[in-house]
């Protein structure tokens, strides 16, 4: 069986009428899909073209997340608000945007990129912020204060540098 030759117009004759068929189930299922309004996978899918409208991005995010019930990247999003009748915005702008939202209502979050309501993960951590009002130093009376957080290059501390010149080298020895 090992030395039988491979007969390459029967396999591509089996081949090009297994094509035919899965052809044929892929119109099948587009027209099914054509008449309930379904028009396929993706986050734009179930989303009418004025979904969105005389809505604000954030609430159209949010609007997008309820009713799709699952995390979407900003790129996501944004196609699925350009498809709802919003229209189109930059990447950086919307995800701004979403991040401000995130920030200052809570109602969203953003996990690894990924855009989804806070309510689903309310166990979720966020990173480590450097607010005003999450640094506390103790003053010199050892009372804690809340601190504005210093940007920009440390102070150079005032005590004296060590001695390298030659003269208070061989003075210490």
């Amino acid at each position: 069986m090992a030395n039988e030759p491979i007969n390459y117009k029967a396999v591509l004759a089996d081949l090009e009428a297994k094509k035919a068929q899965i052809e044929s189930a892929i119109s099948a299922i587009k027209m099914i899909a054509a008449q309930a309004g379904n028009t396929g996978p993706g986050p734009g899918s179930g989303v009418g073209p004025s979904a969105f409208l005389k809505m604000s991005i954030p609430d159209a995010t949010k609007t997008l997340l309820e009713t799709t019930k699952q995390k979407h990247s900003t790129q996501a999003v944004i196609d699925a608000l350009v498809a709802g009748g919003l229209p189109k915005s930059k990447y950086t702008t919307v995800w701004g945007i979403l991040s401000r939202r995130a920030k200052k209502v809570g109602d969203l979050i953003n996990m690894q990129g990924d855009w989804a309501l806070a309510e689903w993960y309310p166990n979720y951590r966020k990173g480590k912020t450097t607010k005003e009002e999450d640094i506390e130093l103790p003053d010199k009376k050892g009372v804690i204060k809340k601190a504005k957080a210093k940007r920009g290059r440390p102070p150079k501390s005032k005590e004296a540098p060590a001695a390298t010149s030659p003269s208070a080298v061989a003075a210490s020895a």
